[in-house]
């Protein structure tokens, strides 16, 4: 019995040997392959030399100069630029430059806007382009080939050049949902719960410097070392520059922290914000966008953005505790079915985000999921190091861990949506929706942990 078994594992050894050693399931060397294809070679003659491409679609282009706009579907697919522009060569108007035209394209654009944005194209030519699993392409142009790129990025670049589609009414709705969710934040806001700002100075502002010094200056060191597509850095430091969310409070309370401290710091925070979160932006991502080397134009209209938060966190906070103050018995009687009903329209929020944009959202969120997961890391953490680098007690530690972890990346999402300020960016829309939803399975967690901890003293 052990004989035939030691035989039987020693044949489906062999046989994993051979099949692992076998031609047939090694992956070509395309790159080397493809070097003897050249331009002005037919498809048979590409298809002797490299085989069957792993995929082909048939396409038009829009040539502007070395740059490509991809049509198929009569719809934008793709968009080729051919050089970056260095920092050192940007003029201060560079929306006339041609290049920078272009670059302002998305895909899902049809053809009218192209023509509208970057001008009639210098030529336009039918096409096919065959890809070599994901990373090597050939271009056919008029049946002949005309480009061949090997080790294409198919990564975080793409996603600058998505622009998420959202209707005027749908944006109406992200708005008046966001304004709703700050009501009813403002409705527990009481005068009595900023007696921490006054019991414990210290506590809260290491928390207001953990929000809106530290984080957004961390997150620009990490943009600087991973070096993501501009469209995501932008949303990170985006990101980091909101205010706390508005689930911090519910989350702190389950880890058995320190709710005072983190009403009061929410609170704050949230007002703060109207002047802090442009300001934070402005300053890190013009600080980025100076060093990194573009494709994609950046606009930063830090008063253009006060205004907006102003309106969608100002007047929603202030007649909250307006109401609160004149109508006490109602605000008691409404307030535990306005915070189901909140997470609720936020759960609703970021649905509204992406329902128009579902296959933009399942072809591409993997490419973000790894970098939201590192940046909320950094977030709480920055948090908890700085709450124990000063001596912080447990709740408050806790507190502090929370509230620069959890942010209001649903401010985040219609700043994005704005069109008079990103207009739906794809890579800050990603980082920022799934920021949204990544933030809350992590707070829970850490409520989870630390709820069966036992709290010592320090």
């Amino acid at each position: 019995m052990v004989h035939s078994k030691t035989t039987a594992f020693a044949t489906i050894f062999v046989g994993l040997l051979l099949t692992a050693y076998s031609p047939s399931v090694f992956a070509k060397n395309y790159p080397k392959i493809l070097r003897d294809v050249s331009t002005g070679m037919d498809t048979n003659q590409v298809d002797s030399i490299a085989g069957t491409p792993s995929k082909t679609m048939e396409v038009w282009r829009w040539i502007y100069s070395t740059d490509q706009v991809v049509f198929a579907n009569e719809e934008v697919i793709d968009i080729r630029i051919g050089h970056r522009i260095k920092p050192e060569k940007r003029s201060k108007d560079t929306t006339k430059l041609h290049k920078r035209k272009v670059s302002m394209l998305r895909i899902g654009m049809k053809a009218e806007e192209v023509v509208e944005i970057a001008g009639v194209p210098d030529l336009k030519a039918k096409g096919v382009d065959y890809y070599y699993t994901n990373r090597h392409r050939v271009e056919f142009t008029n049946q002949t080939v005309s480009k061949v790129e090997l080790h294409i990025k198919k990564g975080l670049e793409i996603l600058d050049w998505v622009r998420l589609n959202f209707s005027k009414g749908g944006l109406l709705f992200m708005n008046i949902t966001l304004a709703f969710i700050m009501f009813g934040v403002a409705l527990e806001i009481k005068v009595g719960q900023f007696k921490e700002v006054i019991t414990k100075p210290k506590s809260f502002l290491i928390g207001v410097f953990s929000q809106f010094v530290a984080l957004p200056a961390l997150t620009f060191l990490l943009v600087i070392i991973i070096k993501p597509s501009p469209s995501v850095a932008l949303g990170m430091i985006l990101v980091a520059a909101c205010p706390g969310g508005n689930i911090s409070n519910f989350i702190s309370s389950l880890a058995k922290a320190n709710v005072e401290l983190s009403v009061s710091l929410t609170a704050m925070a949230t007002l703060l914000a109207i002047f802090m979160t442009p300001l934070n932006f402005a300053l890190w991502a013009g600080l980025y966008s100076g060093t990194a080397e573009l494709v994609i134009p950046i606009h930063i209209d830090a008063w253009e953005m006060m205004k907006t938060v102003f309106i969608l966190l100002g007047i929603p906070i202030f007649l909250g505790i307006w109401f609160s103050m004149k109508l006490p018995a109602i605000t008691k009687k409404i307030i535990k079915p306005l915070k189901i009903i909140s997470l609720l329209a936020f759960a609703g929020f970021i649905f509204a985000a992406f329902s128009s944009n579902f296959k933009f959202f399942l072809e591409y969120i993997h490419l973000i999921i790894l970098l939201v997961f590192i940046h909320n890391l950094l977030a709480l953490a920055t948090g908890y190091s700085l709450a124990s680098l000063f001596g912080l007690s447990k709740p408050d530690r806790r507190t502090l861990t929370i509230e620069t972890g959890i942010q209001n990346s649903g401010l985040g999402l219609v700043l994005i949506f704005n069109p008079n300020l990103f207009d739906g960016l794809g890579g800050m829309a990603f980082v920022a929706a799934w920021w949204g939803i990544w933030h809350i399975i992590a707070g829970l967690g850490i409520a989870s942990f630390w709820s069966r901890k036992p709290m010592v003293k320090l």
